[in-house]
């Protein structure tokens, strides 16, 4: 169950309510409901799903009785679910956590409800973050036949009217499927809106009212319970007892009250007097309790009572006692012991349950402390939450506290304090000058770091967004205070530190959330650095490291809503993006399939097949894919890309939709002539099965529509209904079951721009809302419009000139974009505006990703991630009892919309820094080639490509005095640079073109260039042939042709031989000359045996764990990926893939000496690399002095470990990460290690120098 712990986010915290009330109950009360009549009619009632609302006024022992209910039902062996709602905790007064606690619950005892939720898991879903609708429909409304079972299912629920909206979770009970056997159980008091609310029930689930006033019959039980201990005669005792149970009036809060009020007591006059005193009703009696405490406390206990009622009734949580002794320690240290003080000066106010959580005894106590009292222990809300505030900034700016995390000691009230001040500041008026004053402190200091890594290692960043909207609302409602104030005495700087912090907590969660987590001491090592150098966290503490971060271009100066921006190839256009489970995938017009991991960005597979892919779609757990094609549908995994089926079809026509149903059993195909088919995956021998969705020649006539071809096609979410567009008829909706047409929709009269106009508008563009039923599409005119089929209602929203449109996961977003490129996205379904991006290149599809919180569209080459912070907040604000939801579990938001704007940069296509790391040369996709400085400037516009085409390969000589490159088109030139002196500024150099020439089609593309030491030759490689060609003549001098045609081959400059080259290639090394490229000695490699069983002991491992094998070497048995001279100028590193059986590879790492080349030798063997580092390995750098091998992990660290250890896990070291955000195929590939020990990283179509520790290990 520990995987459902995550996904769901549960704790224990209703077991221990339950224990509870279940301790405090005394025995034989309660049992009086089994014989009530109204109970026993709804216990034995035929009907399936029914609800039984126990209501009665405060105090009257409501949970008392759920408890007994609940035992009652566990002792029989029934399963019952419950859950006890409490106005004094956020956490537990939120929806969400009640709906997630329940299905946790029924997970415990539904074997195939707990398979379903753990498939939720492996795809990726969590619903910590998710609202309320949306987590009813994901974990109830969508599992309804997971659930349905003959045996009715118990919910107990207590205390609703404490909940936050009562009414949304009527609502959402009340529209469970009739398939589940529901026996409802509601307690509360009897409002008017929940006694509303059950008038509204189904009468499929009719509503049973039970008073909980009966519970006065258990009153004399409870008394004579209680004053068991009371000292005096029998019949003195009879008297007490008989008098507290003619005023308890059904109040068993009173009653328990009243007998403490006389357990006190030492003498018979005393008991007597307070008899005579005790006042009826629970107003009176707190009245008389504050008037005990005031008469009856020294006034340093009535302070301290004061510190301890204001603590408990205002905190964000129950404070467990060390955490409230903590809370009140600077006014009142050494407390001996708090729980007997509690019990002294409280009054019975406070209670301590099992756990030692300290709470009130009861709701109206709250109410009473804060609203009614007039005496001197009446808590001013607004007062107690600036106390409260200060005392957490007074905790976290604790200047031993980050010593204190380091050694995994964090104090009593730290995790309170790093949750809930942000809880305190949003309850306070933004006048205080304290609060503003001790905020801007905590904020300007290397605390507000600290505070950060506490949340992470809690894993609790969802309370940095919070944070981030309860800075802003502070700084917001300030501002409106201060109007009047003259501006020379405005805070004006210290508001928009107050900005700028809120801007950052939420990119900090968005960007680097995941490293966080992993490493929470990482936000004060590296995240600062990686920041915009315009934001407030990298002003403030990313200028305090020798690790540090700069870019070329003057970019990174400020926070983008951009996460990623994946190529998909020069050659190649994005067609359309799928995204579901744990990845994404990108159709492009190669003919090719690229899928994504959505978590690192980073691609997982490239699908290709001879046959053109037309179509796409992927299963909702995100493990398939299919491909349409013409004559064949193929299903592949997505993980290996290892086609699991293939489906054969003979039909011509064009696939315009393709899913899977909803249970994944079926592959769902719309084609452009109006067929509908459908087949079975799980019965190989299966055969399509077609429908024809064809109108009657009076519907296709219907007011001037024509017979057409479809031109847009949908699936419901269910597979059980499709919508089809037409060019020249009105949008039709069909049921796939019976083959009926259901609905044709029709344009209003209010939306048709012309009277006269035809009742119906063709559309271009459609989809089904995940949850309404509705179809939203595109009219012709580019309209956006809403479509409910079975109501028959139609609407034009507020949305022209739209292109693409798509919906979020759970239905609330509508995201568009318009013919200029500009993308909008608006909440579903008032579409209020949320998020504006203006980008002069236009959309061909948009997505959302499976969280809702990022948006894909994919241009031209590129697939652009985009993450707003708008979408950020509106998915992490779902805080525990949080404000910001509305009674219909929807995010109101503010009405402000956040707009941005999209330069789409050229990447980097090749990169190659000069030996001595002074320089680095790019060229991007356009054929451009800059020089550029260590810090990003521009020295020298080197050369354009003339046809715009991508520079392919680029390569310095090592003097660094000469550059090669080439595009892809073939074109090869050399230039040689001229410095001044020594110098490295800008402006001080320039280049000269020294040689130029085109290589042959008919060789393939260039994979390499090379030129010699002295830079006279170059080395001109395809996969078939290389050439020599001399700089100064401008001539080929020497050629050499492969004999086999699959084999791959890098070459190096000899390390040992100035005039000699090294061919390498999977198994061998060749010596040949520069001149003449003749075979002088061939060197094998002395490697493991391929056969040999992974788990036998060897000290030479240098094979990686296998990896799902690229497609697109099915001829091939190994590619040579890479072969360089390392910097440290003693190794030779060659990294491999090895294509082994059942579509999986093997990458492969050799590091030899260079003395192993020098000599006569036949044989030379690598380096042995322990099985540890390899398993941790994902990309091979660079080798630098001293034997350091420096590398990227798979968690993107940049780590070195030192050649020849032994030790492959303690002796890594990490010295830095690269933000997810960074890394994909291309990039990875393009890292390059510089000699100085600096990361040269591509980043948007710039680079990034990044120089850290690395440096001081030589």
């Amino acid at each position: 169950m520990e995987n459902l712990k995550i996904l769901l986010a549960v704790s224990e915290v209703s077991e221990d309510d339950l224990s509870f009330y279940s301790d405090r109950r005394m025995p034989e009360t309660c049992s009086w409901i089994l014989s009530n009549p109204i109970y026993h009619a709804w216990m034995e009632s035929l009907l399936n799903s029914q609800t039984l609302w126990i209501n009665g006024s405060a105090g009257s022992g409501k949970s008392m009785l759920t408890s007994f209910l609940i035992d009652h039902y566990r002792h029989q062996g029934l399963s019952c679910y419950y859950y006890f709602f409490r106005s004094g905790d956020r956490i537990q007064r939120c929806i969400n956590t009640f709906l997630r606690t329940l299905a946790f619950q029924l997970a415990q005892n539904n074997l195939i409800y707990k398979q379903y939720l753990e498939e939720l898991f492996e795809i990726g879903v969590r619903f910590e973050k998710s609202d309320a609708k949306s987590t009813w429909q994901r974990l109830f409304a969508s599992a309804s036949t997971r659930l349905a079972t003959m045996i009715p299912i118990f919910i107990f629920i207590d205390g609703l009217d404490e909940s936050d909206s009562p009414q949304t979770i009527l609502n959402l009970l009340s529209s469970a499927s009739t398939n589940i056997p529901l026996r409802l159980v509601v307690v509360s008091r009897p409002t008017s809106a929940i006694a509303a609310n059950f008038d509204k029930f189904p009468r499929t689930m009719p509503v049973t009212r039970l008073s909980a006033e009966s519970t006065k019959h258990d009153i004399p039980l409870f008394v004579e319970q209680e004053l068991q201990s009371l000292h005096g005669d029998e019949p003195f005792r009879r008297q007490v007892i008989e008098q507290i149970i003619n005023a308890a009036s059904g109040n068993f809060l009173w009653v328990h009250l009243a007998t403490q009020e006389v357990l006190d007591c030492q003498t018979q006059e005393e008991i007597e007097q307070v008899l005579q005193e005790i006042p009826t009703g629970m107003l009176p009696l707190y009245e008389q309790m504050e008037d005990a405490m005031v008469r009856n406390l020294r006034p340093a206990d009535q302070r301290l009572s004061k510190a301890l009622l204001t603590w408990v009734t205002c905190s964000q949580r129950p404070l467990l006692l060390e955490e409230l002794s903590k809370a009140v320690e600077p006014d009142f240290p050494h407390i001996i012991d708090l729980n007997y003080t509690i019990g002294h000066i409280c009054g019975h106010l406070l209670v301590i349950d099992r756990k030692s959580r300290v709470t009130l005894v009861h709701q109206t106590a709250r109410e009473y402390l804060t609203k009614l009292s007039t005496g001197p222990f009446a808590i001013k809300s607004s007062k107690a939450h600036e106390d409260l505030f200060l005392r957490c900034m007074s905790c976290l700016c604790d200047q031993k506290l980050r010593s204190r995390l380091g050694h995994g000691n964090l104090p009593p009230l730290s995790s309170y304090a790093a949750w809930s001040w942000s809880f305190h500041l949003q309850s306070h008026a933004a006048g205080s000058e304290r609060i503003l004053t001790a905020l801007s402190a905590f904020l300007q200091s290397p605390s507000a770091l600290t505070w950060i890594q506490i949340l992470a290692m809690q894993d609790q960043l969802r309370t940095l967004v919070h944070s981030s909207r309860s800075l802003s609302a502070f700084a917001d409602r300030r501002r409106v205070l201060d109007a009047s104030v003259a501006p020379n005495l405005r805070p004006i700087q210290t508001l928009e530190v107050l900005d700028l912090w809120a801007v950052d907590l939420v990119k900090i969660v968005g960007r680097f959330g995941q490293k966080l987590l992993d490493m929470p001491d990482t936000i004060f090592k590296f995240i600062p650095q990686f920041c915009p150098q315009e934001s407030i966290i990298h002003r403030q503490f990313g200028r305090r490291s020798a690790f540090t971060v700069s870019f070329s271009g003057g970019s990174n100066t400020a926070w983008d809503d951009s996460l990623a921006k994946l190529f998909v190839g020069a050659n190649a256009q994005a067609l359309t993006i799928k995204c579901a489970g744990n990845c994404f995938a990108v159709l492009t017009t190669a003919n090719k399939i690229i899928i994504w991991d959505s978590i690192t960005c980073i691609k997982q597979q490239e699908l290709s097949q001879q046959e053109n892919i037309l179509a796409m779609c992927i299963s909702t757990s995100g493990k398939r894919i299919a491909a349409f094609a013409q004559g064949s549908v193929r299903i592949y995994e997505t993980s290996s890309g290892k086609q699991l089926q293939l489906i054969t079809h003979t039909n011509g026509s064009r696939s315009l939709a393709m899913a899977f149903s909803h249970d994944g059993s079926e592959i769902l195909v719309g084609s452009d002539d109006g067929t509908i088919r459908t087949r079975s995956l799980d019965d190989p021998d299966a055969r399509w099965h077609e429908v024809e969705l064809r109108m009657s020649e009076h519907e296709a006539t219907f007011a001037g529509a024509t017979t057409s071809n479809p031109c847009s096609i949908a699936f419901s979410p269910d597979g059980s209904q499709v919508a089809v567009a037409f060019r020249g008829a009105p949008l039709s909706v069909w049921g796939l079951g019976d083959q009926r047409l259901v609905s044709r929709c029709r344009r209003s009269q209010a939306d048709r721009r012309f009277a006269s106009a035809r009742p119906w508008t063709a559309a271009n563009n459609v989809l089904w809302h995940p949850q309404s039923g509705e179809v939203i599409g595109i009219y012709q005119d580019a309209t956006v419009f809403r479509w409910d089929p079975l109501e028959h209602s139609s609407h034009d929203l507020p949305l022209n000139n739209a292109t693409a449109i798509a919906l979020s996961p759970d239905g609330e977003l509508l995201a568009t974009s318009d013919a200029n490129g500009a993308v909008r996205i608006s909440r579903f379904p008032d579409f209020g505006p949320i998020w504006l991006l203006r980008c002069d290149y236009p959309v061909a599809d948009l997505a959302f990703s499976p969280d809702n919180k990022r948006l894909y569209d994919i241009r031209g080459s590129f697939c652009n991630i985009w993450e707003p912070n708008s979408l950020v907040r509106l998915f992490d604000l779902e805080a525990p009892g949080s404000e910001a939801r509305s009674e219909s579990g929807i995010t109101m938001m503010s009405a402000t919309m956040s707009e941005a704007e999209a330069d789409i940069s050229e990447p980097i296509f090749a990169l190659a820094a000069a030996p001595d790391g002074d320089y680095i040369c790019v060229g991007n996709t356009e054929g451009a080639v800059r020089l550029l400085t260590r810090s990003g400037e521009v020295a020298v516009d080197m050369w354009q490509s003339s046809n715009f085409m991508p520079v392919e390969q680029i390569t310095w000589s090592m003097d660094g005095c000469h550059i090669a490159l080439c595009d892809i088109g073939g074109t090869v030139i050399v230039k040689r640079i001229e410095r001044v002196g020594s110098s490295t500024a800008v402006g001080e150099m320039s280049v000269k073109l020294v040689f130029e020439a085109t290589s042959n089609p008919d060789d393939g593309p260039l994979e390499q260039l090379l030129l010699n030491q002295q830079a006279s030759l170059l080395l001109l490689s395809s996969a078939a042939s290389a050439q020599v060609w001399s700089i100064e003549s401008g001539s080929c001098i020497s050629r050499w042709e492969s004999k086999d045609a699959n084999a791959t081959n890098k070459w190096i400059q000899h390390p040992c031989q100035p005039d000699q080259l090294l061919r390498i290639g999977a198994e061998k090394a060749y010596q040949c000359g520069w001149q003449s490229l003749v075979e002088r000695s061939v060197l094998s490699f002395n490697l493991p045996d391929p056969h040999e069983q992974p788990s036998a002991p060897r000290t030479d491992r240098i094979r990686k764990p296998s990896l799902p094998r690229s497609m697109s070497s099915e001829d091939t048995n190994a590619v040579v990926d890479k072969a360089i001279l390392t910097h440290d100028g003693a190794h030779i590193m060659v990294e491999v893939t090895r294509f082994l059986e059942g579509r999986r590879s093997e990458r492969q790492l050799m590091i030899f000496s260079k003395t192993e080349f020098d000599g006569n030798r036949s044989f030379v063997s690598p380096r042995p690399l322990p099985l540890p580092l390899l398993g941790k390995l994902q990309l091979p750098l660079d080798v630098l002095p001293k034997n350091t091998f420096v590398f990227l992990d798979n968690d993107n660290w940049l780590c070195s470990w030192h050649l020849g250890s032994t030790d492959g896990t303690t002796g890594i070291e990490r010295h830095f990460f690269l933000p997810r955000g960074w890394l994909n195929a291309e990039c990875l590939e393009l890292c390059t290690m510089v000699a100085s020990g600096d990361l040269i990283v591509p980043k948007d179509g710039e680079i990034a120098m990044i120089t850290s520790d690395l440096a001081f290990q030589w």
